[in-house]
């Protein structure tokens, strides 16, 4: 049952494909709770004003399903046939960042950095051809951005996890072109 193939709906194409395996879904959805809920959990102790909390759950929500969503095979397909809209996707993302800065704004020079290496990184990696240095360039940036990252000052810890996150989902997750491994 997990193995079958899910027509998604127009709307979920850019997240999700044209068609999924449940699995992939499942993973996705349960990734995305989980990172939303100890966003959540983290952040109540800090007496944050409940539209902050709110937005910044959501973005971790979205951050942590993505994270996994972007390696799918069905995500991956989807964007390699519409190959136009890979940088609008990336460009997109620019508003995570903004939106948590003005959530912590005592966390800007943190999120800045986050966002300008991870955009970066991911336009680099979408430019390779060859997938193999794909792969091996993004994945060479991520371990070396979340290197850097620690080294900014934050307010807590928990705002920390946005540096993997956001690098997986974009640099590893998004920019790398991926066989289809559908078939199976």
């Amino acid at each position: 049952m997990l193995n079958r193939e899910i027509n998604i709906p127009k709307a979920l194409h850019e997240l999700h494909g044209e068609k999924a395996k449940l699995s992939s879904l499942v993973l996705v959805y349960l990734t995305a709770l989980v990172v939303g809920g100890i966003a959540l959990w983290q952040m109540l102790p800090l007496g944050l004003p409940a539209w902050k909390v709110i937005l910044a759950v959501v973005l971790f929500f979205d951050i942590g399903g993505g994270a996994a969503a972007n390696l799918t095979s069905s995500t991956n397909q989807y964007y390699q046939k519409k190959a136009s809209l890979r940088p609008i996707f990336l460009a997109m993302h620019v508003v995570h960042p903004l939106v948590l800065m003005l959530v912590f704004p005592q966390n800007t020079w943190f999120l800045f950095f986050v966002m300008v290496y991870t955009l970066g990184s991911a336009f680099g990696v979408n430019l390779i051809k060859n997938r193999e240095m794909q792969q091996t360039a993004a994945g060479a940036l991520v371990a070396l951005g979340v290197s850097l990252a620690v080294l900014f000052p934050v307010s807590f810890a928990f705002i920390y996890v946005f540096a993997p996150l956001f690098m997986v989902k974009l640099i590893l997750g998004f920019a790398v072109k991926r066989p289809d491994f559908s078939v199976n």
